[in-house]
């Protein structure tokens, strides 16, 4: 194998120096550049901003800033792989969910009159306006993942087709229901409304591309409205309705009918001991979260 230079090893560098410069402590330069060279700076520095003194702009430098004293690079690294763990458990339960609302979706069209295995195919079932859109988009997702054998698209059933559906296209099909008794019907199955559970789904499809795309998670703000069932108001964090938390209870509710052997509340309590340095107050927790029975596993 042919011996390649570091094609970045000075620029590299160059970025540790300006950390230190800035006031970050970092006590293994080899593993700290190691760490930039396979992450990146930029991915990085949306972790180390919570280390940044706000109060002690950087004299002489207007718009740069100083990190506040103590911070590291160690703190950085354990703040992102908090993050990254957090994102593989969110992903799981979500892959979960969409797959849970696909087999409800099918379920629901295939026994309601005047549907079947080709009620996709049935404008009536559906609103007008929405209809010629989502079909184009669910034909372009089965081709493309089908085209090794070239399927028939119009003979195919509504549980083959639901199998290369999107969570995003899966909440477009849910919305676009045009009977409420079928989209009650499948949103009973998690004890919630249809215009609920419709902002379930257009909120987890949100959360689910914020993972997918490897996105900060830990103190993001969603600016997406969510609407809360009845039943979880009380575990809610009101003052907090654009971040993590809310939604964290939402998963957690749906796990509890989807999956409840997972176990997912407790590995989430489990990520937060491994982490214990991490501030969950950033992702809307409550001070009394320990104390409600909903999070008791």
């Amino acid at each position: 194998m042919p011996h390649h230079t570091h094609p970045s090893a000075g620029q590299v560098s160059e970025q540790l120096d300006r950390l230190v410069e800035l006031g970050m402590a970092v006590s293994d330069r080899e593993l700290a550049a190691h760490s930039l060279y396979h992450i990146g700076y930029h991915r990085l520095s949306s972790y180390w901003q919570t280390f940044v003194n706000l109060d002690a702009p950087r004299e002489g430098a207007p718009g740069e800033f100083l990190f506040n004293a103590g911070a590291a690079f160690n703190d950085v690294i354990g703040l992102y792989d908090f993050d990254h763990c957090l994102r593989l458990l969110l992903t799981d339960a979500l892959s979960r969910i969409e797959i849970s609302g696909r087999s409800q979706w099918v379920n629901q069209l295939v026994n309601c009159p005047d549907g079947g295995s080709l009620a996709h195919f049935n404008p009536a079932l559906f609103d007008s306006r929405q209809y010629r859109q989502n079909l184009d988009e669910l034909e372009q997702s089965y081709r493309k993942i089908t085209a090794t054998h070239a399927p028939d698209w119009t003979t195919a059933p509504v549980w083959e087709v639901a199998e290369v559906m999107s969570f995003g296209q899966l909440s477009k099909w849910y919305n676009s229901i045009s009977i409420r008794s079928i989209r009650n019907a499948i949103s009973g199955h998690y004890a919630v409304n249809h215009k609920i559970f419709s902002s379930l789904l257009y909120n987890m499809t949100h959360l689910r591309n914020t993972c997918a795309h490897h996105n900060l998670l830990w103190n993001r703000s969603f600016n997406a409205g969510l609407k809360i069932p009845k039943s979880l108001i009380k575990y809610c964090n009101d003052d907090a309705k654009d971040r993590l938390y809310n939604r964290l209870v939402i998963i957690a509710y749906l796990m509890d009918f989807i999956e409840p052997s997972a176990r997912w509340k407790a590995e989430l309590a489990s990520l937060f001991e491994a982490h214990p340095t991490v501030s969950i107050d950033r992702m809307g927790f409550p001070d009394n979260w320990r104390a409600m029975q909903f999070w008791h596993v």
